[in-house]
């Protein structure tokens, strides 16, 4: 139910497989920068969780929402979720995704975006 009193939510996802996955913070870290630095998002908090024996996920609390990024390197694939109550579209969201990821090899890339 959307009335004038009620935000409009922007949920944007991807899945994406690479060749290689990096598992590491750093990895996730410039994903996440990139991200908040070029869809103009403020990072309010930083929760990192490492999974045995492998996985990690990232939640980032924004001002305008929240960012998660989830790996599984078994399977050489990311998952990014984001909702935003900014005006997101998915052209600036996959543009951004992958000007960062520019430097690795990318078998499969999927994105959608919901407004909610």
């Amino acid at each position: 139910m959307k009335t004038q009193s009620t935000p409009t939510i922007n949920h944007l996802s991807a899945i994406i497989k690479f060749d290689k996955l990096s598992n590491n913070s750093r990895f996730i870290g410039k994903i996440s920068e990139d991200l908040t630095s070029g869809l103009n998002l403020t990072i309010v908090k930083k929760i990192e969780n490492q999974f045995k024996p492998i996985g990690r996920t990232f939640v980032f609390i924004l001002s305008e929402s929240h960012l998660a990024i989830h790996t599984w390197p078994e399977f050489n694939t990311i998952h990014i979720d984001l909702l935003s109550c900014s005006n997101t579209s998915i052209d600036s969201f996959n543009k951004v995704l992958t000007m960062s990821l520019a430097n690795y090899k990318i078998l499969e890339y999927k994105s959608e975006l919901h407004k909610i």
